[in-house]
């Protein structure tokens, strides 16, 4: 289902996070083919047989001798021709034309293969072909010896990228294997690698070494060295760094303020140093000039802060309009979804106090689609069901995105540590019926019923959602939950069949087959 993402990115990037670029098939059957010509060219040799019968055929073989020694003087020199045009193809951006220049000078004879199959490598890369370029690197760098040097720097900063997109560690010893192994040792891209390796093995501090020696070309690694300085509990450098982070992505900005990242990395900055209206102001000058998504997350993180920083001081009538503006810019942001639940829940007077606020802001003109939601889901948390339910209609008439919303803070609210289930059935109630067919909302209902152990229900939901769902296991295996406390076993072992198939669990017979859905 549409799962809000959860805080927390574990050891690979944490509360500051970070932006960060990194640079950037074994041969197929067609290009072992290609091998296999190339090594039959370069071994193969014609026999003489029985030539010296003579002078006639002295001079026959000196003759044929002088004619192959040019040929081959030729084909080497043709062989660094179109070596060197490859590489020119390269600097100007033109991977196929470099792949078909550099796929001739293999051809040829006295060439570095090594540096030529590199560089063709690189054209694949260029073409974003990254599978193919991964596997040319790979031959030229296994990982039981010693290989191309170039190509083990290759595959390490490509580890270190795949680790900051996805999240997950990799193997540590091959990483490492390549890290040893490869030049431009000084580099900041290979020190920005070990920097992630040793973050992934849990060296915080080795890790915050390397970053700061590749934070002198990459200046967003200053906002990887202020979190792991924050993990080590070491405020002061936390404070240091922070400022430097802020002084050198104000210079990057500053000589090319049309770049949306160098925006966004400055703008990232000022947020950690506390200064909100600036980052509020850099982001909505963004945001004028292009719709980004990432600006509007980072201004619902602004806003966030806002709401925390008056709430501290004021309480909720002078903060709550900020969590309301970070939701208008961010619909699935947790934390203020999270702050909303906890602000109104936590007292009789808290709720009356943010109903009161939000019907204020209505009636002063303020009645935007998020703020009828808003007193929407206030409202049946006060018991009033009637007007929950007309303010929930007004917020999806105003914008039908809002069911996104909805559904979101249903699934909070289910499966916080005092759930209330009926308030998060309403909120779901309210995203099926805008979108009946819609798999995800489906799903975060059925789970609602789960809990509440309405099994007859949750399996109307969860049978619809399987017709719609591009992942069907780990609904099949809740159906197989229900299946069992409804003592239809049968149907129940077919669901768990289908579940271990889609690859949702590997022994059914050791499938947690507790209903709550917990």
């Amino acid at each position: 289902m549409n799962r809000p993402i959860q805080g927390g990115r574990g050891g690979v990037a944490g509360t500051f996070g970070s932006i960060i670029g990194f640079p950037g098939r074994m041969l197929g059957r067609a290009g072992m083919t290609l091998r296999t010509l190339l090594d039959t060219f370069s071994s193969g040799r014609r026999l003489t047989r029985d030539l010296l019968l003579g002078i006639p055929a002295v001079i026959a073989l000196v003759g044929f001798v002088g004619a192959t020694a040019m040929g081959n003087a030729r084909q080497s020199t043709n062989a660094q021709k179109y070596w060197a045009s490859g590489l020119r193809q390269l600097q100007e951006d033109r991977p196929e034309a470099a792949r078909l220049l550099l796929t001739k000078a293999l051809l040829g004879e006295n060439i570095n293969r090594n540096e030529v199959v590199f560089s063709l490598a690189r054209s694949y890369e260029q073409s974003n072909e990254m599978a193919r370029a991964g596997e040319l690197m790979q031959s030229l760098a296994p990982l039981d010896s010693t290989g191309y040097p170039a190509a083990h720097r290759f595959l390490a900063i490509r580890t270190a990228e795949q680790v900051a997109v996805t999240k997950q560690a990799p193997n540590l010893k091959e990483w490492f294997w390549h890290l040893s192994h490869a030049d431009q040792t000084d580099s900041s891209d290979l020190e920005k690698s070990w920097g992630f390796y040793y973050l992934v093995g849990g060296d915080l501090e080795k890790s915050a070494e390397h970053f700061r020696s590749a934070a002198e070309e990459h200046p967003e690694l200053w906002l990887q060295v202020a979190e792991l300085e924050a993990r080590m509990n070491n405020m002061d450098a936390v404070r240091a760094t922070l400022a430097t982070a802020r002084r050198q992505l104000e210079r990057q900005f500053v000589r090319n303020p049309g770049d949306t990242r160098n925006r966004l990395l400055y703008a990232t900055s000022l947020f950690y140093m506390g200064q909100l209206p600036d980052a509020e102001r850099l982001l909505k000058e963004g945001l004028a000039q292009e719709d980004n998504e990432s600006f509007r997350k980072l201004l619902a993180a602004v806003f966030i802060r806002m709401f925390d920083t008056e709430y501290a001081a004021k309480g909720i009538q002078d903060s709550f309009k900020y969590l309301v503006v970070a939701l208008d810019y961010d619909r699935d942001c947790q934390p203020a979804l999270t702050r909303l639940v906890e602000v109104s829940r936590s007292s009789a007077e808290k709720l009356e106090e943010s109903r009161k606020t939000m019907r204020q802001m209505i009636a002063d003109g303020n009645g935007s689609a998020m703020a009828h939601f808003t007193l929407g889901s206030l409202e049946w948390l006060a018991g009033k069901p009637g007007l929950a339910q007309l303010n929930m209609k007004q917020a999806v008439a105003l914008d039908p995105n809002l069911v996104v919303v909805a559904n979101n803070l249903a699934y909070l609210m289910a499966q916080s540590e005092s759930a209330d289930l009926e308030a998060a059935l309403h909120l779901a109630d309210q995203a099926v019926q805008a979108e009946p067919e819609n798999p995800d909302y489906l799903d975060t209902r059925a789970m609602i019923y789960l809990k509440k152990q309405d099994y007859p229900s949750a399996a109307i939901d969860y049978q619809k959602a399987l017709e719609r769902s591009q992942q069907p296991g780990p609904i099949q295996l809740q159906l197989a939950k229900i299946y069992d406390q409804l003592g239809d076993k049968e149907t129940a072992e077919q669901f768990r069949r289908k579940a271990r198939e889609n690859g949702s669990i590997a022994d059914p017979e050791q499938a947690d087959k507790n209903p709550s859905g917990e």
